[in-house]
C-alpha cells in the first residue's frame, strides 16, 4: 500500500500568465518524479489548480482538498490574492516580492530573492569599479515601481549613492524619459515595450553605467544596435552551470532531465518551481513530518545551495537573502554574468561606451572618464 505525499500547486494554467504557470507545473512535475522522501511516503501526488481568473478561489479549492503541502502561484497579484486566502503554509514559487515579508505573511516561504533587489547588484558592481559615481537616476513603472524605488534608495544609501527616482504610468515611457535629468548611473524598471522606448532616448546620453530590467533578453534588445554595448541587466539562471550543489542536481543535470521529460528546454520559472520542491523536500526530511508549523520552522532554518544558488531566509523578515540576482553585461554582442564575483563569467567593462552624445547633454560633469 502506497502512502503519497499530496502536494497542491496553485498557479495560472490559462490566461495571460499561462506560459509561466505551465512551465512551473512542468518543473514541479519533474521534482515530484525524482524526489526521494523518507518513510512513510513512497511517492508524490501532485494536483494543479488554475489561479486564473480567481487565485483566491483556486487557493481555497486547493486547501479544501487538504494537501500535505501548498505551492504557488506565479505572478505578484495572483500570489498576493492566493496567500491572503489561507492561513496555511505556502511555498512562494513564483512571486519574489518584499510584499511577502513575514510581518504581513507569516506563513509564506520565499524561495527567490525579491525582484526589487536587482538594482543592489548593479550598484555593487559599479561601486567596486568606480569610486567617483554619485548620482543614480531611477525610472520605474508597473506594479512593483514603488518597491523598486524603495529598494534602490536603501541599496544606494549603503554605498554612498544619491538617488533621484521617477515613476511613470505604463505607456508613457517616451515622455518620462525625455524629462529625466542627467546622472552617473541609470536604472530602468518597466514593461519591455516601455523600456525599449526609454532606451532609444536615454542610452544616447553619457551615463557611466546603465541598467534595464528586461535587457537580459537578446530579442528585447536586438533593435538597440550599438547602444546595447555594456548595458547591464538582472541575469537569469545558467542552464549549463556545472557548479556543485548541496541540495539537488546541478543546473546542467536539471536541464538535461527536464528536457528529456518534457521535450522542451526549461525556463527560469521552471527552474524556480523545481527548486521550490527541493526546499520543501529538505524541510520535510529535516522535521520528519508534514505539519505546517514543523515544515515552516524547518524551512526557516535551511541554509543550502541549489542549482539556482544559495537559499537562506532572513530571520527577521522571512525574505530570501541567500540568493542574489546575478547582473549580466552585454559585451561584443553577448551577455556575460559580471556579478556577484563568485558567479562572474567576464570582467565588468566600465564605463559605458557612448556612441552618440546630443549637444544638450554635453558638459564636464557628465563626461565619462576611463578607469574611474
Amino acid at each position: 500500500m502506497t502512502t503519497p505525499l499530496t502536494v497542491a500547486l496553485v498557479t495560472p494554467l490559462t490566461g495571460p500568465d499561462s506560459a509561466q504557470g505551465l512551465a512551473g507545473l512542468r518543473g514541479v512535475t519533474l521534482w515530484a518524479r525524482d524526489e526521494h522522501l523518507p518513510a512513510p511516503w513512497d511517492e508524490i501526488s501532485l494536483t494543479a489548480y488554475d489561479a486564473h481568473p480567481d487565485p483566491a478561489a483556486a487557493m481555497r479549492a486547493a486547501v479544501a482538498a487538504r494537501p500535505d503541502a501548498l505551492l504557488g502561484p506565479y505572478g505578484h497579484r495572483a500570489a498576493l490574492a492566493a496567500c491572503a486566502a489561507t492561513d496555511r503554509v505556502v511555498f512562494n514559487t513564483g512571486a519574489p516580492s518584499t510584499r511577502f515579508v513575514r510581518q504581513a505573511f507569516p506563513n509564506v516561504v520565499n524561495i527567490a530573492a525579491a525582484t526589487s533587489t536587482w538594482p543592489r547588484g548593479v550598484l555593487s558592481v559599479v561601486r567596486a569599479a568606480d569610486r567617483r559615481a554619485r548620482k543614480v537616476v531611477l525610472l520605474a513603472s508597473g506594479d512593483t515601481a514603488v518597491e523598486i524605488a524603495s529598494g534602490t534608495r536603501a541599496a544606494a544609501g549603503a554605498q554612498a549613492f544619491e538617488v533621484a527616482s521617477h515613476v511613470f504610468p505604463p505607456g508613457r515611457a517616451t515622455q518620462a524619459a525625455s524629462r529625466l535629468p542627467p546622472g552617473d548611473i541609470l536604472i530602468v524598471h518597466a514593461a519591455p515595450d516601455d523600456e525599449l522606448a526609454a532606451a532609444n532616448i536615454l542610452l544616447r546620453r553619457p551615463w557611466r553605467a546603465a541598467a534595464f530590467s528586461t535587457a537580459v533578453s537578446a530579442q528585447a534588445t536586438a533593435s538597440l544596435g550599438d547602444l546595447r554595448e555594456r548595458l547591464l541587466a538582472p541575469g537569469s539562471w545558467i542552464p549549463e552551470d556545472t557548479r556543485g550543489t548541496a541540495t539537488g542536481p546541478t543546473a546542467r543535470e536539471f536541464t538535461a532531465d527536464y528536457t528529456a521529460l518534457h521535450g522542451v528546454a526549461p525556463t527560469e520559472t521552471a527552474a524556480w518551481a523545481y527548486v521550490t520542491g527541493l526546499v520543501l523536500g529538505r524541510a520535510i526530511r529535516f522535521c520528519g513530518g508534514v505539519q505546517d508549523a514543523s515544515v515552516l520552522a524547518a524551512a526557516r532554518g535551511i541554509d543550502t545551495t541549489t542549482l539556482l544558488g544559495r537559499f537562506r531566509l532572513d530571520e527577521a523578515t522571512g525574505l530570501q537573502v541567500g540568493h542574489q540576482i546575478p547582473v549580466v553585461q552585454w559585451q561584443d554582442g553577448a551577455s556575460h554574468t559580471v556579478w556577484p564575483r563568485e558567479a562572474a563569467r567576464a570582467a565588468f567593462a566600465h564605463p559605458r561606451l557612448i556612441t552618440s552624445r546630443p549637444a544638450a547633454w554635453r558638459g564636464p560633469a557628465a563626461q565619462p572618464t576611463r578607469g574611474g
